[in-house]
């Protein structure tokens, strides 16, 4: 009763034929599928009947085939329904020789040809989706392991053998623990092997080292792999090289120091051009003028800075940027030469104010107020390359006379500009035009 039950509830058509290929024995699935009754199916009709096309020579073949291997798998076939609809199918033949008393038979088990074509297709859907996950894990950045219970290494991708500086070789049945985790953070690395049995763990920072010896930071995810029964077959780790947010975050305190710093600096020299102006200001308007356009000058010098993360500007760009406040005409009439060198921030606002103090003078009194004026900067490296000095020239101007008193912007020129830099600097008020020198030891100007 058992076999008898197998056969009729078995989810794939099955069916007993004749040596003539009539049917002598059918289940349920077989008759749903085909759409034929039993009686139908018991009452005369053969193997051939179904077959589309030339389905007495197919048979034929089939039983002379079975008479030589007794079996043929997987035979593709397109039967007629009862209601005349295609049914293509996936047939297995086997042939069962009799006895004395018991004539042969051929056993078919036959499977619907479109739901194997969808499973084939899933197969192939979950093959590619493998297929893409391998690549993604062994060409990815981070280090990915995967260890069975023990800890022993089952497969490891290209990123831990560099980051590690093992051989795949070696990695290979290791150990995991004897490869890359410090004996002082074994307890740890157990701890983290067990918690994964649970389920995915969020990431920790943990320290592992090189073959070499070298320890570096990583955030460690794991996760437990399953076989198909649910028990834990293995576990996946992935190491993220922390190194990179490391140095950033440094870098990010680096420049909040630096701001910090900075902005103070800024506060007193802002403070000490207010003071000041204020104080030789003839007027509240004139104080508001100039204390504007000595603000403009340092905000032109930070900019630069500050688009070069405060690692220094090139004295020629600085130049350019502080003679932008002058008309073309006016510009055209500056020529600028020498060495220019990459100033660092402290010398570029010393040279920036000193630059717009004379630039603004020349044009207010001195040489770019008349049409015929010039004036040449230049910029210079003495040959021992100790010293770097700024050299401001007029010619063409107006007369010029030393005035009666000095004003801010002098006060720039021979004391807050040289200061700053630990340099000297003169300032001639000479018949043919104002003359202005700015030295100071190359060391306190550059990039350190």
């Amino acid at each position: 009763m058992m076999m008898d039950d197998s056969f009729e509830l078995a989810p794939c058509g099955l069916a007993v034929l004749a040596p003539d290929g009539s049917f002598t024995r059918v289940n349920r699935a077989f008759r749903d599928w085909t759409g034929y009754s039993e009686a139908e199916l018991l009452g005369g009709k053969r193997f051939a009947d179904l077959i589309d096309g030339d389905g007495k020579s197919f048979f034929s073949d089939l039983s002379a085939a079975l008479a030589q291997c007794e079996e043929i798998a997987d035979v593709f076939l397109l039967w007629r329904g009862a209601s005349g609809q295609a049914l293509p199918a996936y047939v297995h033949f086997a042939l069962r020789r009799g006895g004395v008393d018991a004539p042969a038979a051929i056993h078919l088990a036959a499977a619907r040809g479109e739901r194997r074509a969808l499973q084939e297709a899933e197969l192939e859907r979950g093959k590619h989706a493998a297929e893409q996950l391998a690549a993604i894990v062994a060409n990815s950045g981070d280090a990915i392991v995967s260890v069975d219970t023990r800890g022993a290494v089952l497969n490891a991708n290209r990123a831990f053998s560099e980051i590690f500086q093992y051989e795949p070789a070696e990695i290979a049945g290791a150990n995991l623990a004897n490869l890359i985790v410090p004996e002082e953070d074994r307890a740890q690395y157990e701890e983290k092997l067990h918690e994964s049995f649970s389920g995915p763990s969020r990431a920790r920072i943990v320290r592992r080292r090189r073959k070499d010896g070298v320890g570096m930071d990583f955030s460690l995810s794991t996760a437990p792999i399953r076989d198909e029964s649910g028990d834990v077959a293995a576990i996946s780790m992935i190491y993220r090289d922390i190194a990179p947010l490391t140095r950033a975050a440094e870098h990010i305190e680096f420049l909040l120091r630096e701001v910090n710093h900075r902005s103070k600096n800024l506060l007193a020299v802002v403070q000490a051009v207010a003071r000041q102006t204020a104080r030789l200001s003839p007027s509240p308007d004139e104080f508001i003028e100039s204390f504007m356009a000595r603000l403009s000058a340092i905000g032109c010098s930070h900019d630069l800075l500050v688009s070069r993360d405060w690692r220094g500007v090139q004295i020629a760009d600085l130049t350019r940027n502080q003679f932008g406040q002058l008309d073309d005409e006016a510009r055209e009439r500056i020529a600028v030469s020498g060495d220019f060198v990459e100033i660092n921030p402290r010398a570029a606002e010393s040279y920036g104010l000193a630059l717009h103090e004379l630039s603004t003078n020349a044009v207010k009194h001195g040489a770019l107020s008349a049409p015929g004026g010039s004036v040449e900067l230049r910029f210079s490296l003495d040959r021992d390359g100790k010293f770097y000095t700024l050299t401001w020239r007029e010619r063409g101007g107006p007369a010029v006379r030393a005035p009666a008193r000095s004003g801010f912007g002098g006060t720039v020129l021979t004391r807050m500009a040289p200061l700053a830099i630990q340099g000297e600097s003169v300032l001639d008020f000479t018949p043919e035009g104002l003359r202005y020198r700015l030295s100071a030891p190359l060391a306190e100007i550059v990039m350190g």
